[in-house]
């Protein structure tokens, strides 16, 4: 297949996988400028016969009208093209670049309780999406989530619409002894291994991927008790009650006693959101320890000199930029430990790939710069003036920037801050009505974008 050119302008450079039903390639569309990548699952039919080609072909097209719909979510591939070619059937999905959760799940490597409840909030309001259109992903497993190089979001794909098909027409064809199940061992559900998926079968495989980030063990290494069938983890993780209790509810063995819609997991997890926002939000700056306050920095001012609220801000939306959403969390673990303002940049920019530190280092060295006297005020004496004008209590600072935040989070949900944080760097100088009403636009609902604006403007 490689080098073969698919409907005249999909050419295969590579052979992903799949087995004797289908195969998944990796090709460039030489239609477009750039030739840029896609990716194309084919499906081969079991046999020829006029019958069984018609059902294949209602079966594939109604399978591609789905994922058509589905692509409109922006952490969804794209549907590009469907066409069937030799009585043989084609899928062309937009080609994600970026690297696979699998990549970042790295054996006795643990990940904090704020990484795990990004990656929750993130692939539930997904789950939350497709669920509402009937569909169910039935393989939620690290292979299929894609950390986006472009901005950090996590991508759900491969939603398996070539099984899916198979399954179909195997027991069209009378073969219901081959039916294929769909999922992968240690990340299935027990109702879904035995060929009855519901949409809760979707967390229960998204609890497992949150389990196995804090104890860094592959689900097939997980101790289950043997009477229950119930999974036993938490002596195994570092984990608070709150986080623990949610994903032990998204795991249990039983589909009825776990959470019953991505919508229930998204309202448990805001809760615990809140809190981690809370202790966050208390120290927006940082400073020297106590024993380097009589050494002189290498940026040539005191080390005991703090990044001011709305530098914090700036940098937090420079970092946006380059890796997304998860951009808040990184700079409040690298603050927390980094002993002066360059070495914060500096650790900020090993986080980033080869080709992004040194942009990233020059649309920082503004922060780097000897400030003047406005620019010393520390965050102590922002504090000390909470008595503000009629006038001042219009501008748009940091405290009104986590409200506006927390109000749209319950419109949208998680991608919430991640808007915010993309007006404030596009808009500019405007007001707070202005600033609302830009966001308010990106809530579908009008009635329920009315009441946003009101909650913040009232």
């Amino acid at each position: 297949m490689l080098g073969q050119l698919l409907d005249g302008r999909y050419q295969v450079l590579q052979v992903l996988g799949g087995g004797g039903f289908g195969q998944t390639y990796i090709a460039q569309d030489t239609h477009r400028p750039g030739f840029p990548k896609c990716v194309v699952k084919h499906l081969k039919p079991v046999t020829r016969s006029p019958e069984f080609l018609e059902t294949a072909r209602r079966l594939f097209t109604s399978e591609a009208e789905t994922l058509e719909k589905l692509g409109s979510h922006d952490q969804i591939p794209r549907l590009l093209a469907y066409f069937e070619d030799n009585q043989e059937f084609f899928l062309v999905q937009e080609f994600i670049e970026g690297h696979t959760l699998k990549a970042e799940l790295l054996p006795n490597q643990l990940w904090s309780e704020d990484q795990v409840i990004q990656l929750l909030q993130q692939v539930s309001g997904i789950l939350q999406f497709i669920h509402s259109h009937n569909v169910i992903h039935r393989d939620i497993k690290p292979d299929n989530i894609i950390r986006r190089q472009q901005d950090g979001k996590l991508v759900l794909i491969d939603f398996g619409a070539v099984k899916q098909v198979q399954t179909q027409l195997l027991t069209v064809s009378g073969r219901t002894g081959a039916t294929i199940i769909i999922g992968t061992p240690g990340y299935m559900s027990t109702e879904q291994g035995q060929g009855k998926p519901r949409p809760n079968s979707d967390i229960y495989s998204l609890g497992i991927i949150g389990i196995q980030s804090l104890t860094g063990l592959h689900p097939i290494n997980f101790e289950e008790d043997p009477d229950t069938g119930e999974i036993s983890w938490q002596h195994q993780a570092k984990v608070s009650s709150e986080l623990a209790s949610v994903l032990s509810k998204m795991v249990l063995h039983h589909f009825k006693q776990r959470y019953q819609s991505a919508a229930e997991v998204l309202q448990a997890l805001k809760h615990l959101d809140t809190r981690v926002k809370v202790q966050s939000f208390q120290s927006p700056s940082f400073t020297q320890p106590p024993q380097a306050s009589s050494l002189q920095s290498s940026i040539g001012h005191s080390p005991a000199v703090m990044l001011s609220g709305e530098n914090y801000s700036r940098l937090e939306t420079i970092l946006v930029d380059f890796i997304g959403p998860v951009a808040s969390r990184l700079l409040q673990q690298v603050a927390a430990s980094a002993p002066n303002l360059e070495e914060l940049i500096s650790q900020l920019a090993l986080r980033l790939r080869e080709n992004q530190q040194i942009d990233f280092k020059k649309k920082t060295i503004f922060l780097l710069e000897k400030p003047t006297q406005l620019q010393e005020v520390t965050v102590q004496s922002e504090v000390k003036s909470n008595t503000l004008s009629s006038q001042e209590s219009q501008v748009i600072n940091d405290s009104f920037l986590h409200q506006c935040e927390r109000e749209l989070a319950d419109f949208i949900g998680p991608i919430a801050k991640f808007l915010v944080q993309k007006a404030v760097k596009s808009s500019g100088q405007i007001s707070r009505a202005e600033f609302v009403k830009i966001l308010a636009s990106q809530i579908p609902d009008p009635e329920k974008a009315l009441q946003f604006q009101q909650r913040l403007l009232s």
